[in-house]
């Protein structure tokens, strides 16, 4: 077999979206226990202990709240076994305030998301 056989272009285009194609599905397999992870934080920028975070997800009209956590003494929280593709955290804490609702987006069905930022809660006026 010559050598150029695999270097024509043919071979180095379904050659490269192969390899692309299974790393991706590598990546997935790695990435869909459907965990997400963050941290609350308070206006001034202290974790907050004992928030509530809560997770919405969509249905065919609104949002509906679909899990909560709690963090814990270094405001972290964890949610498991998410099924979506879109979805909003909110943060609350009596006495405190609530974070508005941030929206994910993500690749694939169960990604896990790490936050980079933490849910910021803003206190009540």
């Amino acid at each position: 077999m010559k050598k150029t056989f695999f270097l024509n272009r043919y071979m180095v285009t379904f050659g490269s979206i192969a390899i692309v194609t299974a790393l991706w599905n590598l990546y997935i397999a790695f990435n869909n226990d459907g965990i997400i992870a963050g941290r609350v934080v308070g206006p001034d920028n202290r974790a907050v202990v004992g928030a509530t975070v809560t997770l919405f997800q969509k249905t065919l009209y609104v949002a509906e709240p679909r899990d909560k956590t709690t963090t814990d003494k270094n405001g972290a929280f964890l949610l498991t076994g998410h099924a979506s593709y879109k979805l909003w955290l909110e943060a609350e804490k009596n006495g405190l305030g609530k974070s508005s609702k941030e929206e994910y987006r993500l690749y694939f069905r169960n990604q896990n998301l790490r936050l980079s930022e933490p849910l910021r809660i803003e206190a009540t006026k």
